[in-house]
């Protein structure tokens, strides 16, 4: 039987097209994962406004949000590590 991917509704279970299904398969595939978990502490050296240390408190595709002692920020999660 065919599976219904969670991102679909129920009432629409019509079978995919094999087009799209490839289509969405390659997408998958090339988003990177992020490497860091929500609540892990990291680092980021920001070019204009100094080092930043904080949590990690959004992840959406491949930026996540920092949360620091008053505002979260946004970065690319290539320009975050771990601490020292």
């Amino acid at each position: 039987m065919g599976e219904i991917p969670a991102r679909r509704s129920a009432t629409n279970t019509r079978p995919w097209r094999l087009s799209a299904f490839v289509n969405e398969t390659i997408a998958r595939a090339r988003t990177a994962a992020v490497p860091f978990k929500v609540g892990e502490v990291v680092v980021v050296d920001d070019p204009f406004n100094g080092r930043r240390e904080g949590q990690v408190a959004v992840k959406n595709g491949t930026l996540v949000g920092l949360q620091t002692a008053d505002r979260i920020f946004f970065y690319d999660h290539r320009q975050l590590r771990r601490p020292d």
